[in-house]
């Protein structure tokens, strides 16, 4: 199999930022795990070379066949989606699933390694922060689900990771 620029391209994305990753033999598909604050983000990175492309998918480790849940779930995906500029989080129906994937086109046949890098984070992030929402209603008992209210979850701030702010330069006296 002949590697493409832009699978070389990720693979040395990868290396420079030293993530272990391994590769789908004959596919240009990597798979790599990250430890995020709330939970473990596994995604998987596709290259579509004829379109000069990349996908980052990363699936939540939770799963559902029931009714009720699965529509929580996707009103969930649904309402987070209206406030984001880059990705989305998708439902897989049938396996009752929760998923996030961001892609890109690029202009060059060898990508952007600073593309493909945030585009990673960008995917751990998100499905880092939707974790403790899903897992509140993965967790629920079915005759709860029905009260939780998810504009009002989406709003709860101790949910959500700390960002660390920045050293302060100043100087006492």
């Amino acid at each position: 199999m002949v590697i493409s620029e832009l699978f070389s391209t990720v693979k040395s994305a990868f290396e420079s930022e030293g993530w272990a990753y391994s590769e789908v033999p004959e596919r240009e598909v990597i798979r790599a795990g990250f430890e995020a604050q709330h939970t473990r983000v596994d995604l998987h990175l596709q290259v579509f070379d004829k379109l000069s492309a990349i996908s980052v998918v990363s699936e939540s480790t939770f799963q559902t066949t029931d009714p009720i849940r699965r529509e929580r779930l996707a009103e969930l995906a649904m309402r987070v989606n209206q406030s984001l500029t880059l990705g989305n989080f998708e439902l897989d129906w049938d396996a009752g699933r929760l998923m996030f994937r961001c892609s890109n086109l690029f202009g060059a046949a060898q990508g952007d390694s600073n593309i493909v890098k945030g585009l990673i984070h960008n995917t751990i992030g998100e499905m880092d922060r939707m974790a403790p929402f899903e897992a509140l209603i993965q967790k629920a008992a079915v005759s709860e689900l029905a009260g939780i209210n998810i504009p009002e979850l989406l709003q709860r701030e101790d949910l959500l990771p700390e960002i660390p702010l920045p050293e302060s330069s100043s100087t006492d006296g």
